[in-house]
């Protein structure tokens, strides 16, 4: 009995070898010896593809090996241009490796850094945000470097920057004795905003004389609620002879004869530009007398007002649908004609090097750099303020910017004001303190604390003691 068992048990482990071994893989057969491989064609190698650098990269690359590690200071105001240059400033402090550090503070605030600028032994600064008023007497003090011979180099003024391109006007308002202390990114010239939409809704005709203007402010102030005839700046001192400037010429007055030697304010067409400027008053938004430009600008922006009589850098702001209500109803028109023609004015803004800074070709290439025709969609498209002739003189930019072509109707103002030998900022080292005195007497006018003979005599007595 147990052999039977034990033959069982063998039996059954048999059939399980054999189950196995069906199941497991069949061996290989042994391989043949290879055939002599033939050597492999050795693939090209790829070529290391070239970066391809825009003329600015590549220039910023020499800038990088020689400057980088450098830091400038920067003096500006508050503006659109200083908004625009502050987005700009970090690629190009990427690109060169040099450092911005940007001191911004108000118009006020700046002209007045820049009288302790003047008498200090150093400066604190490399680049000053300059303007046509405080040129005369930054040169006088030999503050200011003329950058003619930067400007003339190619190796620090590229191609691609085409200083040319920058219109004349705005070129020249930088200029004393024909050499240049700033190179212009923000020219300004002043027209007449007003909104569209009323102007159609109500019939009103565009303005084309002063008298006309009087009486489009005088009608909207009368026929539409919550909306004043007129905004502008008439905060006493430089602002009020900011705008005044505007109308004293168009009434045939004066602020100096052409010799820049002797003052004209108690013309009878100068006083007569100030009268009208009072009696515009009545049309303006309560507190104007207070307005500087920035609230100048909200006013209108915020549709308090039908018209604004208004810088053109204005005019971004206006179109801004973020910052303004009026976005999009709003025309434009060059400065009405008063008894003697029509005539506008050139300001604006630009950056200069004092000639104490010892970092003068750094802060070369940041003005380059910010202000350059190359980088201009950029500088535009962040808010700047339009300076050169390609952009202004582009139909497709003409479409899309309905102010450009005002811009050059009115530079065409201030050109035929210039022809008489006038212009709206005297290039005399003293125009700062004439625009303070014209400006305060002239402001206590404007709110009846003095008449308009007081205010003549007055100014044209002091002025006379403070000139040469």
């Amino acid at each position: 009995m147990k052999k039977k068992h034990i033959f069982i048990s063998l039996s059954l482990l048999l059939i399980a070898a054999v189950m196995i071994g069906a199941c497991a893989p069949a061996q290989a057969p042994a391989p043949e010896a290879p055939e002599e491989a033939e050597p492999a064609q050795e693939e090209p190698a790829e070529e290391a593809e070239v970066e391809e650098l825009t003329p600015v990269e590549e220039w910023a690359r020499g800038v990088k090996d020689e400057l980088g590690g450098t830091e400038i200071k920067v003096a500006a105001a508050s503006h659109p241009s200083t908004e625009a240059f502050k987005e700009m400033t970090p690629r190009f402090e990427e690109l060169t490796g040099i450092k911005v550090v940007l001191d911004e503070m108000e118009e006020g605030a700046l002209g007045q850094k820049l009288i302790l600028e003047m008498s200090a032994p150093t400066s604190d600064y490399d680049i000053i945000m300059s303007y046509p008023e405080a040129i005369p007497g930054m040169v006088d003090a030999e503050y200011l470097m003329p950058l003619d011979d930067y400007i003339q180099d190619p190796s620090l003024t590229p191609d691609w920057y085409d200083y040319e391109d920058i219109l004349q006007p705005y070129r020249d308002m930088m200029a004393i004795d024909a050499k240049h202390y700033a190179v212009p990114f923000a020219g300004e010239t002043v027209f007449l905003f007003y909104r569209c939409d009323l102007f159609d809704e109500h019939g009103i005709e565009v303005p084309t004389t002063m008298d006309e203007l009087k009486e489009a402010a005088a009608y909207f102030q009368e026929n539409v609620e919550g909306v004043a005839g007129i905004s502008w700046r008439t905060r006493v001192g430089w602002e009020m002879t900011y705008m005044w400037s505007v109308f004293i010429f168009p009434f045939g007055g004066e602020m100096l004869d052409p010799t820049m030697t002797t003052p004209g304010f108690t013309k009878p067409e100068t006083k007569a530009s100030l009268q009208y400027m009072i009696d515009m008053m009545e049309y303006a938004p309560p507190g104007v007398e207070s307005f500087s430009f920035p609230e100048a600008w909200d006013a209108f922006m915020q549709g308090k007002t039908a018209m604004m009589v208004e810088a053109s850098a204005a005019a971004p702001e206006v179109e801004n649908p973020e910052k303004s209500v009026v976005a999009g109803n709003v025309c434009y028109a060059p400065m009405p004609a008063g008894p003697a023609g029509a005539y506008s004015g050139v300001w604006g803004w630009g950056y200069g090097i004092p000639d104490k800074s010892e970092k003068k070709e750094a802060a070369y290439t940041y003005m380059m750099y910010t202000t350059s025709k190359a980088m201009q969609d950029e500088y535009i498209e962040n808010g700047g303020i339009v300076s050169r002739t390609s952009y202004l003189e582009n139909p497709d930019k003409q479409a899309e910017f309905p102010y450009y072509q005002t811009i050059i109707d009115t530079l065409e103002q201030a050109a035929a004001l210039m022809e008489k030998g006038y212009s709206v900022v005297i290039p005399i080292p003293e125009w700062n303190t004439l625009s303070e005195i014209a400006g305060t007497e002239g402001g206590k006018a404007l709110v009846g604390q003095q008449t308009v003979d007081e205010a003549a005599e007055k100014i044209q007595t002091q002025v006379e003691e403070i000139l040469p």
